[in-house]
């Protein structure tokens, strides 16, 4: 089972000295509440897959032989390793691991992410063989916050649930787009035919899906039993039905997977945060308060610190990491680069990164969408400097006129080209990775767009031609920074192995920015200034962000 992912601090001492520090639960529940137990179960169901329903024989008691997609885990930081559900078909965990690597060398705890670029994918399709986008870690991703809600690097889904259905339906467990209906059946069968036998299910209860589904049984442990609203008769409900209250269900257990905090919301977890505590230092916005001017206040503050108390491990330590518990004077360095605005030169010599403008504390991230330069250096290293600026992308009417030629595979459309959300490759010069552009104003994915259109009209200086859809070109998602360790590589194509890459990253591309040379430059990078010599500080806070999530 996870750990409960809201945690009460107790924290004993005076006047902010922090003398030690217990987490416990947030409830006097000992357990989670059923529907995040049952949906972490569903998380973990390896029989919704295509190979189960092509390959392995019975709903309960599989007997051929497993996946080999799920035989081993790819490592870009060390060789494949044994993959925790060999011998099965894929599950959601495959690709978002916790702690199933835990203590093992260049791997360990995850925030639910994978280690590698792409993740592989259970059967090639449509010229794929890994996904198009990098695993972004899910912890924090359902994290309540002004705005909307918007999942996937590239924005696709508004809601949760439609991102769970997609999935289990969908390519990254091996159905084609055109499967949708005999995905769905297969999926209804192992729901109804479950006879609560298998090892997963031992660990949950030892109880059928269709006895947790009804809720009604008088066996049922009280940690098992389903609220009415989650309830459901398998037996007579509908495929569609069923699929619904599975997504709502994992639905549920995403909402669970939260950085720690306290009970009044605030994080707890890592050494910037106790460095906040100890220091009596605003730790979130106050009521009247935007984030943006929070992250000003809080540099403020900081910056008159006149004798800050620094955190070493007498204050926490770590379980999982080799790192020590630590915030000192380089990480308060790198603090302050990170929040700070460059005004007038922006040639590196200002030590102000202007990273707050996209990961605002204290989420670190504005869920929303950015273009950071990293489709651009993929593209061009591909395919040569300055190829991208120059690459041939339609406006609005060009691309709903020949869905097929622009846009992303879907099943009104199971035989789109998919060009423009494709990693670049070296002598395939029509294949790049545009990002927000394939979602938004996108027919076929209609779900999230009144969403999009307020962010996109929102932040694009001109809406008027095309809704502004240039403007999205090459945007991603901004991810939170908080427990960066354990969700490396880094950015939407996993292009960056350590921290020390990402800052680099930035001095180059905001450089290019200033210059006139990045396509679709984001108004961020013109108050950006850092240098080489700001590399270190930043790493270091960035490490800081890191905590025990297991």
């Amino acid at each position: 089972m996870r750990r409960r992912a809201a945690i009460l601090a107790v924290c004993l001492g005076a006047a902010f000295l922090l003398v030690g520090c217990v987490a416990t639960p947030s409830s006097d529940l000992n357990f989670d509440p059923p529907e995040q137990t049952i949906g972490e179960r569903l998380f973990l169901e390896t029989r919704f897959a295509e190979y189960f329903a092509a390959h392995m024989t019975g709903i309960s008691a599989p007997l051929a032989a497993g996946d080999p997609v799920v035989a081993q885990v790819p490592n870009v930081y060390a060789a494949p390793m044994p993959g925790p559900f060999a011998g099965q078909s894929i599950n959601c965990r495959t690709c978002h691991f916790v702690d199933e690597f835990q203590g093992v060398t260049n791997a360990g705890n995850r925030t639910y992410a994978d280690f590698t670029v792409r993740s592989p994918l259970p059967l090639p399709m449509n010229g794929f063989t890994n996904t198009p986008r990098n695993a972004m870690q899910m912890v924090g991703s359902l994290q309540p916050h002004a705005g909307f809600t918007l999942l996937h690097f590239d924005g696709q889904f508004g809601d949760p649930a439609d991102l769970v259905r997609e999935t289990f339906t969908g390519r990254n467990f091996g159905w084609g787009a055109d499967q949708y209906q005999q995905a769905l059946a297969h999926i209804a069968q192992v729901i109804r035919e479950d006879n609560g036998q298998g090892l997963l299910a031992s660990s949950y209860g030892g109880l059928s899906y269709a006895t947790i589904f009804l809720g009604t049984a008088s066996n049922i442990p009280a940690q098992y039993r389903l609220p009415a609203q989650y309830r459901l008769d398998v037996s007579s409900a509908s495929d569609g039905q069923i699929l619904d209250d599975v997504a709502q269900l994992v639905t549920q257990y995403m909402r669970s997977l939260l950085f720690q905090q306290d009970d009044q919301g605030h994080y707890v977890g890592s050494p910037y945060d106790i460095f906040l505590y100890v220091n009596q230092l605003p730790r979130r916005p106050g009521s009247s308060e935007t984030e943006q001017q929070y992250d000003q206040r809080l540099l403020q503050q900081i910056n008159t610190l006149s004798n800050p108390r620094f955190v070493d491990e007498t204050l926490g330590k770590f379980q999982f990491h080799a790192q020590p518990f630590a915030f000192g004077s380089t990480e308060l360095a790198g603090l302050k680069i990170f929040l700070s605005v460059a005004t007038g030169a922006t040639d590196g010599s200002q030590h102000a990164g202007n990273c707050a403008a996209c990961h605002v504390a204290p989420n670190f991230t504005d869920f929303r969408f950015h273009n950071n330069g990293e489709s651009q250096e993929e593209y061009d290293a591909a395919n040569g400097a300055g190829s991208f600026a120059a690459l041939a992308i339609p406006g609005l009417a060009q691309r709903s006129q020949n869905y097929d030629a622009y846009l992303p595979v879907t099943a009104t459309h199971p035989n789109a080209s998919e060009r423009f959300r494709h990693p670049a490759a070296t002598g395939s010069p029509q294949f790049a990775d545009l990002g927000l552009w394939n979602v938004y104003l996108n027919p076929d994915i209609p779900n999230p767009q009144a969403n999009l259109t307020s962010i996109v009209c929102a932040d694009s200086q001109d809406c008027a031609v095309d809704q502004g859809l240039a403007t999205t070109i090459a945007q991603f998602k901004t991810p939170t920074l908080r427990d960066l360790e354990d969700s490396a590589p880094y950015f939407h194509n996993g292009s960056k192995l350590r921290f020390t890459d990402v800052v680099m990253f930035y001095i180059q591309t905001s450089q290019l920015a200033r210059q006139g040379l990045l396509r679709n430059s984001p108004v961020e990078f013109q108050s950006m200034s850092i240098s080489q010599a700001d590399v270190a500080a930043l790493s270091a806070f960035l490490a800081s962000l890191t905590e025990d999530y297991h």
